[in-house]
Order: C-alpha cells, then structure tokens, then sequence
C-alpha cells in the first residue's frame, strides 16, 4: 500500500507507523468523518488456510475488550484485499511507545508506577476473557500525551480454552519471556514476568540481566537480578517477587500484581502528603487543600481514598500534638510538684500550697471547677497562716483533699502508693552485704519485668510464649532507643490505625512493611559488627511477620535472631558477664523454639544454666545466700524441662538443699 492511497473507499492511508512479522501499521482518516485512526493491515503469509479459523476466533474473543481504556480500542475489521486478508482499523494513539520515552528518560518514578498499574489493570480484562498476550514489551504498551498506558499488538496473542490451560508454543520477543515461555508450556503468569520486566527497565533505565540472549536465558533461569539496589527501595521486594525464576512464588494474577503496585502508590501518597500537611502549620486552609488535590491527581488516587488516608495522617498530626502538650504539662507538673516539695521539707506551707494550686490549675478544665479549687487553696493558705507551726501531718491532710487524678500524678512523683494521715513507726533496715546483679539491659527492658533475675526470665518465658505477637509489638514500640526505631514505630502506628478502622487487610500489610524494616536493618547492623541490635532487630522481624500472619518469614527471622543470640552470648562469657550471657542463651532459645528447632532450644537453655550457676556460684562464694539462692531458682525453673540436664541443674539442686538446711 502507498502514502495517500484510499483503500475500501473510504479509508486514505497518511503515514507508515511501523510493521512485524505479521502485520503493518497505518496511519490513516477515514474521509467521511475526518477522524485520525490506525490501520493494522494483517499479512496472507501470516494467516494461511489452515489458520483463518483461528484468526476468527481471536478477533472475536478480542472484541469483549476492545472498549477498554487501558487496550488500543478496534473500531471495526475490515475484509482486506492483495497481500493483505484483513485491515484492523483501530484508535490511532496521539504520542509515543514506552520504549522511546525510556530512551529520553522523562519519566518520573510516579510515571512509571501509574504505567505499572494501567498495564495491570489491562490484563486484568486481557487474561478474564481468557486471552495471553504472549509479547508485553515497552514497543507494544503506547503512551497517550498525559502518560496513560494502552496495551497494543494482539498479534500473536493466544485464546486459552478449558482444554488449553497453557499455550503449548515458544512464542513472543525472547529478550522480555519468561524463563518458563523457551519450554512451551507457560499461561497468564507469563504477561505478568513480562510486566516486570517493563518497569524495570523503565525505573532504572537498564536492564534485569545482561549479555546476549543465551546468557540472559541462563541468568532468569537462575532468578540473578543484577543492579536490584539501584531499582527504588519501595520497589525492590516488588521486583524480587515478580522476576522469581519459580512460577509460583511471583505474582498469580494481575489482579494481585495491580493490589501490590497500588499500595505502593497509596505509601507513595501518604509520604507527599504528611510533609503538605507538616509544612501547613502557618497556611490557611486553602493552600493545604489544593496542594492535597494536586498530589492525588499526579497519584490518580480517588478521591475517597485519598480523603481517608488525610484523615489518618491529620489525626497522627492531633495525637501527637496532644501528646507533646501532655509532655510538656508533665514536666510542668514535675517542677510545680518539686517545688512544693522542697517548700514542704522546709516548713514553708504558703509557698507549698502556692507550688500544688498551680500544678492543680494545669490538671483542671472546666471553669467552675478552677473556681472551686482557687476558694479552696485561699480557704486552706489563710488557715495555715494562722498556725504557728506546720507539720507534715498538716500537708498529709491538704493533699487528701485533692481529686483522685491530682493525688495519683503526686503520689507518682512522690513515688509511693498512699499518704499516711498517722506517725509512723521507723524500724532499722536490716544490713545487706550485697546487691543483687544487674539485670541485662538488652531486648525486654521495656516489658517491665520483676527485677529479681528468677522472676525476670521466668515471667518473661511466661510471657513470650503466650502474648500475642501484636501484644509484644506494643511493648517493644514503647520505649525509642535508636534513630531506625522511630521510623518503625511509625509503621507500627499504621497497623493500629488500620486495626482500629477494622481494615483487616491493610493492618497486615503494615505489619508485612514493618517486619520487612527490621529484616533491612538487621542486615545493615551486621555490616557494623553490632550483633546486640542484629538480633533485636531479627527478633523484632519475627514478631511483625507473625502479626502478618507470615509464619514462614517469621520462622526464618526467628532462626536468624537465636544465631546472633547465640553469637552475643559467647562474646559475654568471653567477658565473664555470667548474667548477660544467660539472658542471652534465654532469648535464643526463644527464637529457636519458635523456628520449631527443639535440638538448638536444648542446648541453648542448657547454656544459660551454666551462665546462672556460676553467677549464683560467685553470689554464693561472697555470702550473699539470698542472690544465690535467687539464681538457682531460676536454674531449676529452666531446667525442669530438659531432656539432658547439664551438671549446673543437679548442682543448683543440692546447693539450694545445703542453703535451706543452714537457715
């Protein structure tokens, strides 16, 4: 066919596009309406007799999908004539092909995921009308002039029936099959790895696997991405996931491709929108919501679920607010309270109660009760300025009358648990030859455990192997250490919001992220040789994966935390820190029992009853009975349970006997 010909009379042929193997495209108008289409014109050679059944049938299963946004829309088939059997008059597509805008590299990291997710959603109704596309390459994906994704080129797409669960043909641009799609025998999941491939190259401008073809094969066989760190870090668990040299473990529809691409979105949004909605604290209103408006446009977010991921990060912004005011209210608190005091261990009553009116206005509300509480403190200052002398008796009775609420904040500064309205009795303090060894400071701090070391590790075992993996969440959230864990805690709160909003689903990808963090991190502090935070982040890794409900990953996180355990301890026994090293053994044997490794449970427990008994030995040796006999509590306590108790065990029992025996 020629420039400016008219073909069927009706059709006049303007520009040449490009041709395959099967066919050649067209630029074209059509004379009558004088709108711009694109003209496939389908080869003889490609479609002999014993495949025009065949063509039929694809051309009409195609046309359930042809009015799809996100697919090249085919106005009409015309019967073709010469060379050509058929011309496919289509929509012509004003801008260019993926590929060419990879080559110019203009293409944002939004670009490419809304891309992403317009190939996604096109396959979706691609493979439920049961159609494989088999060639998903950036030449066949068209871009329209505000970068919305149009798949393109059916031409060797394959019609899968109940008979024909797989396509049986090695078929397609080699370079973009998957590694399955060389042996024949490949379905749906093969446009998925394809879809990978795609963004891949068009986030890093490179691609997967280098070399020439038989060695790009070999290489996706063997599942070897190269250059992942170079792909953005939201996108990496993505890609390992949609390259996976084994079918069944990348993505098993496009559907759940589409899900993990629009999280990522949705993520993506939420980072833009918290620093809008951080740097508005000075804005009016408006300017907070246009830029809002802007950026879930530039995300093609809709509307509802933009509003709702708002209204998370502003009651974030709220809590925390709040929170900082009752920070800075506590310490006000803490000053006034100090104050009176040290006003009160001096006899100055005026300036006393003057210190508690002050804190007792920060603590109250409502007008009326400010107004009752000002009567009293002047009632109870103007009777204290007629005595003659003041005692603690006197400042015993003033805070009785407090609220319960005002009483509770002073008894915790004060740090008791009630006022004694009566003189008390002080008797001698027996002597104490020897303090009772420091506690471990590693992992469980903040679940606030008795401080004896027996009640310690046995409530912590309690503890660990029956609370819920949320419940530990919770507590080892509590308390911020290092820089990594506010991050952490900010997934964590995700989670929560998630739970509280009943969105099931969502909470569990939160807790997917947040074990994923740890895992990164423990990886990272291994590079820095600090096994300490090695195994806590592991440890951590395990307990956000089991929230997941991802119990192989938490299983492999667990093994990973025991080893790093394992390794701490040694270098603590090394240094002679017998009570460390035993807490050490105690959380390995943990993460042991929890990989389901019953042999290495043994003989970390075991080790930790040689660690106890030589610092109940030390205690032992000094006199300190009472430590003593603490420690080999607790080495009973652990090795009533073991199959082989080691030597400490029956030592500890006859040590414990000799110690009851002399008191």
């Amino acid at each position: 066919m020629k420039i400016n010909e008219l073909i069927l009379g009706k059709y006049r042929l303007l520009e040449y596009l490009s041709s395959g193997s099967f066919s050649s495209v067209f630029r074209a108008r059509e004379e009558m309406t004088k709108r711009i289409v694109a003209i496939k014109a389908l080869s003889k050679d490609a479609y002999p007799a014993d495949r025009m059944q065949y063509l039929q049938n694809e051309l009409r299963a195609m046309s359930n999908i042809w009015r799809h946004p996100n697919i090249v829309s085919i106005h009409t088939v015309e019967p073709g004539q010469d060379n050509y059997i058929a011309w496919i008059v289509m929509e012509y597509i004003e801008g260019t092909n993926l590929h060419q805008h990879v080559q110019q590299g203009d293409l944002t990291l939004n670009d490419v995921l809304n891309i992403g997710l317009d190939i996604c959603n096109g396959l979706k109704a691609v493979h439920a009308n049961n159609i494989l596309h088999r060639d998903i390459k950036p030449q066949n994906i068209l871009l329209t002039p505000k970068k919305e994704a149009k798949i393109a080129d059916f031409s060797i797409a394959r019609i899968l029936g109940k008979t024909t669960q797989f396509a049986g043909t090695m078929t397609g641009t080699r370079r973009y099959m998957a590694p399955e799609q060389h042996y024949g025998a490949y379905d749906f999941r093969a446009d998925l790895y394809a879809t990978g491939l795609v963004l891949y190259e068009a986030l890093t401008k490179q691609f997967p696997f280098s070399g020439e073809a038989d060695e790009i094969d070999r290489k996706k066989a063997s599942g070897e991405i190269e250059n992942l760190d170079e792909c953005p870090e939201e996108f990496r668990n993505f890609m390992q996931k949609a390259l996976h040299r084994e079918v069944d473990k990348r993505y098993q529809t496009a559907s759940e491709m589409y899900e993990e691409l629009d999280r990522i979105r949705r993520w993506q949004y939420e980072q833009q929108a918290s620093i809008f909605i951080a740097e508005s604290a000075n804005s009016p209103a408006t300017e907070l919501a246009s830029a809002l408006e802007r950026c879930r446009k530039t995300f093609r977010l809709q509307i509802d679920v933009a509003e709702q991921i708002n209204q998370n990060l502003f009651f974030e912004v709220r809590s925390k607010v709040e929170k900082e005011n009752r920070e800075k209210n506590k310490i006000q608190l803490m000053q006034h309270y100090t104050e009176a005091i040290k006003y009160a261990r001096n006899g100055d009553i005026d300036d006393t109660l003057r210190e508690v009116h002050k804190a007792h206005h920060l603590c109250l509300q409502e007008a009326e009760l400010v107004t009752k509480a000002d009567t009293l403190f002047k009632e109870t200052s103007t009777a204290a300025s007629r005595q003659n002398a003041s005692t603690v008796q006197d400042i015993a009775t003033l805070i009785e009358e407090l609220p319960e609420t005002e009483k509770s904040n002073l008894f915790d500064v004060l740090n008791v648990s009630e006022v004694q309205t009566e003189p008390t009795v002080h008797q001698a303090e027996p002597e104490v030859n020897h303090a009772p060894p420091e506690v471990y400071h590693g992992e469980w701090d903040t679940l606030s455990l008795p401080k004896t070391p027996a009640q310690q590790v046995g409530n912590y075992r309690v503890l660990i192997q029956e609370a819920s993996p949320e419940f530990l969440l919770d507590k080892v959230h509590e308390d911020i250490q290092y820089p990594h864990e506010e991050e952490a805690a900010y997934i964590y709160q995700q989670a929560q919001i998630f739970m509280q909003q009943e969105d099931i689903h969502r909470c569990l990808g939160q807790y997917k992220r947040l074990g994923a963090f740890y895992h990164r991190h423990a990886k990272r502090f291994i590079r820095t040789n600090n096994i300490e935070l090695v195994a806590n982040c592991y440890t951590r890794a395990r307990f956000a994966y089991a929230a997941a409900q991802k119990q192989r990953s938490a299983r492999k996180n667990a093994r990973n935390g025991a080893v790093y355990y394992v390794h701490l301890a040694r270098q603590l026994e090394i240094q002679r820190t017998w009570m460390e090293a035993g807490m050490s053994y105690i959380f390995a044997a943990d993460n042991y029992r929890f990989a389901q490794l019953s042999l290495e449970v043994e003989k970390c427990e075991s080790a930790a009853t040689v660690n106890y008994f030589n610092a109940a030995e030390s205690a032992h040796l000094t006199g300190d009975l009472q430590t003593a006999y603490e420690y080999y509590m607790l080495i009973l306590s652990i090795g009533e349970k073991l199959q082989n108790p080691p030597r400490s065990v029956i030592e500890a029992q006859k040590l414990i006997e000799e110690i009851r025996r002399g008191n």
